[in-house]
């Protein structure tokens, strides 16, 4: 089992994604169930952002929770959540 830890930037991050769709909050919540779970779980797709340190997970078809290892390797710190290419817009 996983642990999670959320950057302090993380809730206004998350509150503004879901302002607009109810349903991505079931999708985020689901998202962590699993990743807690088994973070290898085939549905979150957990893939390595190239070059980076930074790891995504899926939430749905378009969305991605974004998080880095703790220096133990033993918790996952998440600071983002958005579209898949936001990796792009923010430099990583």
């Amino acid at each position: 089992m996983s642990s999670i830890r959320l950057h302090s930037a993380f809730p206004k991050k998350l509150k503004k994604f879901i302002k607009h769709d109810a349903s991505r909050s079931k999708a985020v919540k689901e998202a962590f169930r699993r990743f807690q779970a088994d973070p290898k779980h085939p549905s979150l797709r957990m893939e390595k952002l190239s070059g980076s340190t930074t790891w995504t997970i899926r939430v749905d078809r378009g969305n991605r929770l974004f998080f880095t290892w703790s220096d133990t390797g033993d918790t996952a710190i998440f600071f983002f959540v958005g579209p898949h290419d936001t990796y792009r817009r923010l430099g990583m």
